[in-house]
């Protein structure tokens, strides 16, 4: 007889899962039990198995959310687990580890969450409020930036938190005085060390946009974007020109660059218009001549 270990049983759980959620996809089994279903795909939200975690986990959560397949309660179970500190938060702090796609994919869903909230206010209103304000400390928090991670997908935690920022921005609870709290988030993903390459400064201005269609105030906007300019150098005063330093300046000058163009697409004020460009022309000289 053979007795089979913890790793022979996940994997074998996992090969399950893929067949009921492939088979849920393509012909919307109403033999399975959705409660269960639930539960298995929230074990298994953050799978180093790409197609289950990427292309079958969340995509059926998604499809749960927004076609209203689900109940109140059941909605309310799924957002008061994903907000769990074992899941949104779970082994934060690390820098690469596995826990990046739990933390990645449970705020993706969380996203869903709110934006479904936003139609039909299902979820009360102590749950939005947490689920807005949570939303913003984790991008602030997270300090595994990887894009694309080799073998096991798509990690992308600062554009998944991205997309949570945004949707707890868009929400009918987000109240305007939160707005300095975001901003400090969108500042701190530009300044954790790493370039971005897979997308994530768009996001990141996407929410920035949701802010400003909010109503943030230009003024407000204006001594952020010069805040980000004296922040890049603290870092250079403090350690010259390394290699981290070097990075946060790409990061922070392509974020400004882009949201440049961003707001002009917008029709924004020349306030924070002429400030962009005072910084990013200024950062040039600098550097390069």
């Amino acid at each position: 007889m053979v007795i089979k270990g913890k790793k022979e049983y996940e994997m074998e759980a996992q090969s399950e899962l893929k067949e009921t959620l492939k088979s849920f996809q393509a012909e919307g089994n109403k033999k399975i039990n959705v409660n269960t279903l639930i539960e298995q795909m929230l074990y298994q939200i953050g799978s180093t198995d790409a197609e289950l975690r990427d292309n079958l986990i969340y995509r059926t959560f998604g499809k749960l959310i927004m076609k209203e397949a689900l109940t109140i309660q059941q909605l309310e179970y799924i957002m008061s687990t994903c907000l769990r500190e074992d899941y949104l938060f779970y082994r934060i702090g690390e820098k690469e580890g596995d826990g990046v796609f739990t933390r990645s994919f449970s705020s993706l869903v969380i996203a869903l969450l709110l934006e479904k909230d936003r139609e039909t206010h299902y979820l009360p209103r102590q749950v939005a409020n947490d689920a807005i304000l949570q939303g913003i400390h984790y991008l602030y928090q997270e300090k595994d930036v990887r894009g694309y991670v080799e073998h096991k997908g798509w990690a992308h935690s600062v554009a998944h938190g991205a997309d949570l920022l945004e949707a707890a921005i868009r929400h009918p609870l987000f109240e305007l005085e939160l707005a300095e709290s975001c901003l400090e988030s969108v500042e701190a993903c530009l300044f954790k060390g790493q370039v971005y390459i897979d997308d994530e400064d768009e996001r990141l201005l996407i929410a920035l946009e949701a802010l400003i269609e909010r109503g943030l105030d230009e003024k407000v906007l204006t001594r952020w974007i010069s805040k980000l300019s004296n922040s890049l150098q603290q870092v250079e005063d403090r350690e010259g020109v390394t290699l981290a330093f070097v990075r946060q300046k790409t990061n922070v000058m392509n974020f400004l660059k882009s949201m440049y163009f961003r707001l002009m697409s917008k029709h924004v004020s020349s306030l924070p218009m002429e400030k962009l460009k005072e910084i990013v022309e200024r950062w040039h000289t600098k550097m390069y001549s």
